[in-house]
């Protein structure tokens, strides 16, 4: 039985809402997956009011987990005041909180996998919570240095060497040792967790038109060309690509993963393209 831990996200947002309407679907398929979903009782009480759960759910405390025979228990969080729509110290601790106690069930092996609600980085930033974003929180309690964020589709897979920082320090986190980790992560991510025997990269450049040969940026030429060198001695990586063309042509769908430089870089065609059918 896969046993998955759920997280509100932020209470003031469409976090809660879209856990209920994403059980009410996944228990009508009679899989035996069992769930547990961290949630402030009154929010969750909220919602079913407004939205009929379609699953028997148990409401119970983080300690009495385990102890839950129903298919989809409650895991309560201390109340929280809502504020619809707006972004709230209170919100912020509760949605870190829930964070906190999926790790903790992971770790416990309660759960095996955690699948997180949307959060407001500036509710988290309200309540003093200073991680720029979940994939950093599980970094850190993991105790692991080398992660990548990652968006899987059917359509296409991207990932991203630097996440959430501003875009003028982008070039700053650009070096062959970061950018050689992040590679060396995405082979092992396509070999392990996504059992891909033909790995086929594509790494996107950082300048435009992909620095032009060193007339727009020389980032390219003296960092990203020389691990793309490296590594296709062993598996198919191409790059640098020009963003732009690089999606026009569709050439995404050659390739298992497209790696890129920040934020904005992949996630807009990713979105654009799959249009809500993704996952991070």
């Amino acid at each position: 039985m896969n046993r998955f831990v759920i997280t509100c996200g932020d209470i003031n947002g469409i976090g809660p809402e879209i856990v209920v309407k994403s059980l009410n679907w996944l228990t009508f398929r009679k899989n035996k997956s069992k769930y547990y979903f961290v949630c402030p009782e009154n929010i969750f009480q909220k919602i079913i009011d407004q939205l009929k759960p379609d699953f028997d759910f148990e409401i119970t405390s983080p300690n009495k987990a385990t102890d839950s025979s129903s298919k989809v228990s409650i895991i309560t969080l201390p109340d929280c005041r809502e504020k619809t729509g707006y972004p709230t110290k209170s919100s912020g601790l509760t949605s870190f909180q829930a964070l906190q106690l999926s790790y903790a069930f992971l770790k416990s092996k309660t759960a095996e996998a955690v699948i997180t609600a949307p959060v407001s980085k500036t509710a988290l930033n309200m309540a003093g919570i200073k991680f720029p974003g979940q994939t950093e929180m599980f970094s850190k309690w993991s105790g692991s240095k080398e992660f990548v964020m990652t968006f899987l589709s059917k359509q296409l897979n991207v990932a991203l060497h630097t996440i959430h920082i501003p875009l003028k320090n982008v070039h700053k986190s650009l070096n062959q040792k970061e950018l050689e980790a992040t590679i060396n992560v995405l082979i092992s991510t396509l070999n392990k967790d996504l059992a891909v025997k033909s790995l086929r990269i594509a790494i996107l450049g950082l300048n435009p038109h992909a620095g032009e040969n060193g007339l727009i940026g020389a980032e390219e030429d003296k960092i990203v060309k020389p691990l793309i060198r490296k590594y296709s001695r062993k598996i198919v990586i191409d790059g640098p690509f020009p963003a732009d063309a690089f999606f026009a042509k569709k050439l995404f769908k050659k390739y298992n993963f497209i790696l890129g430089m920040y934020h904005d870089q992949v996630l807009i065609p990713f979105k654009y393209i799959n249009s809500g059918f993704g996952v991070n």
